[in-house]
């Protein structure tokens, strides 16, 4: 008999919606025939999904986990179709167990590119009744100097892992450092950020929000011209030296927004991310660095 190709299995997936591994499974079986693989998997209850396909994944639960000596820390998201499902012990059970089995094996340091989890997840599904995924996962092994944390948020909807950088006695400020990443975990899950620092934004990014600034003040420009000639009140343009330095401040205002560190810390408004950080360095005795982090967000990219 032919082997099976990897177009074959792509095929009666896509047609199915099974699994990558009960696809090969079936088409080995029926000789490599399409139709009959299709029939073999419906016997198997495996093509139950095919009619749900083009269902949104809008909901799920996120998990995390740390290794008994807190040296390696996990985070993943898993996505289905309804809260009700999301909710279901099967499923928050799941998600925990996975996201402990990513501490120890190698192979799930990214769990959504396992065909084996994937395989899991596929019978779970099956037995839910819809189409779930494995969205996206990560680990975070702590070396020398660093240090990580989690946060999850009590609906299991958001989560974040953030990791530190500590140059001085990293044993002594252990816990402080690890209550810091949690802070900054909960101050990711919060206020969202996109980036680390602003160093990170492409320039092709941060051109885009000034030439959305500036169509917005150049509209803003013209009602003020347009208001003037209609009420005969007058109208000054502003210098085009304040008009840039409008931009520079609208920009800044996105970085604020959007980078972790220059965030406004959750904890004390008054104190940015990185002086919150820096804070906790003066006090440890060395410098702190946060040097990673990722957050989860259910439904959000």
């Amino acid at each position: 008999m032919a082997a099976i190709t990897s177009e074959q299995v792509m095929t009666l997936r896509a047609q199915t919606g099974a699994g990558m591994m009960a696809c090969k499974g079936a088409l080995t079986e029926t000789g490599g025939d399409i139709a009959k693989a299709v029939d073999f998997l419906r016997k198997k209850g495996l093509a139950g999904l095919a009619k749900r396909a083009g269902c949104a994944m809008k909901e799920g639960v996120v998990a995390a986990k740390t290794s008994p000596d807190g040296k390696t820390v996990s985070l993943l998201e898993i996505n289905c179709e309804t809260d009700f499902v999301a909710k279901n012990p099967d499923v928050t059970g799941f998600a925990s167990t996975l996201a402990a089995e990513m501490l120890s094996d190698a192979s799930l340091a990214n769990p959504a590119e396992n065909e084996k989890a994937k395989e899991r997840l596929q019978a779970l599904a099956m037995k839910m009744g819809e189409n779930m995924q494995i969205r996206r996962g990560v680990v975070y092994t702590a070396g020398a100097n660093t240090v990580s944390n989690f946060y999850v948020h009590s609906d299991s909807r958001k989560g974040a892992i953030v990791e530190l950088s500590f140059d001085g006695d990293i044993a002594a400020g252990k816990t402080e450092l690890e209550n810091l990443a949690r802070e900054l975990g909960m101050q990711s899950v919060a206020m969202s950020p996109k980036f680390l620092r602003r160093e990170e934004v492409a320039a092709d990014v941060v051109a885009k929000e000034r030439e959305i600034y500036k169509a917005k003040m150049e509209q803003d420009e013209a009602a003020a011209k347009a208001l003037s000639a209609e009420t005969g009140k007058p109208y000054k343009p502003k210098a085009p030296e304040v008009i840039e330095k409008m931009l520079e401040g609208r920009v800044g205002k996105y970085f604020q927004e959007s980078c972790l560190l220059e965030q406004a810390s959750i904890r004390d408004s008054k104190l940015s991310v990185s002086q919150a950080v820096k804070n906790l360095g003066v006090k440890l005795g060395g410098n702190v660095v946060v040097t990673r982090f990722n957050c989860f967000l259910v439904g959000v990219e």
